[in-house]
């Protein structure tokens, strides 16, 4: 399964984006950040990568302004592997 991980610069900020993608109707699990989200605090929010379009419109549209310190696409290939996409 592929995930869309949004990293903040604050744990307010990231329990913010929780209520703000839950007004949109977009499911999100508030999670540790990962290592790969170089210089976030820890705590990110997580989503279905099939909901990338409606995560991605909600951090340009509201949550840029916010503290948004990385955005990721996390998963995992037919092996098993760990592959990692930054966006932001």
């Amino acid at each position: 399964m592929q995930y869309i991980i949004v990293a903040f610069s604050s744990r307010a900020l990231a329990l913010q984006a929780q209520s703000i993608f839950a007004r949109r109707g977009i499911p999100v699990t508030v999670i540790n950040t990962p290592r790969e989200a170089d210089g976030s605090c820890g705590l990110s929010v997580r989503a279905n990568a099939r909901l990338r379009a409606a995560v991605l419109q909600t951090v340009n549209t509201t949550l840029l302004r916010t503290g948004v310190k990385a955005i990721i696409l996390l998963g995992y290939d037919n092996n098993g592997k760990k592959t990692v996409e930054k966006l932001l």
